[in-house]
């Protein structure tokens, strides 16, 4: 075998192996985007959920306030409800809009920053379950009058609104301190994924994913 002959054969060894990896990757990297987009699929269920729920309370909420307008602490506490509850639907359209438009044959590094969007959106719920700590005894008062038409302040005295006034400021603390600890900066830390334990964590293993296609490459 000469010289030409020889650079042939290695020229199409080389175009086989080439060919080889090729195919290897595309069959990994579709393997691995199926992996991924199961993850992020599991994430549809509460986004839904939320919305559905938020948007019958937003509806029952507005009944009550309506027929509760004389009385301010009900109508104070089913305004309190209706304004979460509309940032809860506003989060669930965003989560549901990042997760529907995610297009996965794009490539890996773009589509990895798409889902650390989609997190910031998960974590959006977070900050307003933070707020909403402040106000939880008024949204006590609008759940027992909703499920027992009970009227709580009947049997609260003076001392207990001092009481309450001081959990206020105490819950107001605690949401502040969450919502610092809750900022796009922190998405990537520890605390922040055990927070997302169940809802949120399919985010990470999903880049997992794409990062063995990366590491593939």
């Amino acid at each position: 075998m000469d010289i030409e002959q020889l650079r042939d054969a290695w020229q199409n060894q080389e175009q086989k192996l080439e060919a080889i990896r090729s195919l290897n990757i595309a069959v990994l990297k579709e393997l691995k985007l199926d992996k991924a987009k199961s993850k992020i699929n599991q994430l549809l269920f509460l986004p839904i959920s939320s919305l559905v729920f938020f948007s019958l309370l937003i509806s029952y909420a507005v009944q009550f306030l309506i027929r509760n307008l004389e009385i301010w602490y009900f109508a104070f506490s089913a305004s309190i409800v209706l304004f979460f509850s509309f940032a809860f639907v506003f989060s669930s359209v965003k989560q549901l809009h990042c997760i529907l438009s995610l297009d996965y044959q794009q490539p890996v590094t773009i589509l990895q920053r798409q889902l650390s969007k989609l997190k910031l959106s998960i974590l959006f719920n977070l900050k307003i379950a933070a707020a909403i700590l402040p106000f939880s005894p008024f949204v006590g008062i609008f759940v027992l009058k909703v499920l027992f038409n009970f009227d709580a302040t009947e049997f609260i005295s003076l001392q207990q609104i001092w009481i309450f006034a001081g959990v206020t400021i105490i819950l107001q603390i605690l949401a502040l301190f969450f919502s610092a600890k809750l900022k796009s900066k922190n998405a990537d830390k520890n605390y922040v994924n055990w927070i997302l334990q169940g809802n949120g964590s399919q985010i990470e293993e999903a880049k997992s994913f794409l990062a063995e296609i990366e590491d593939f490459e």
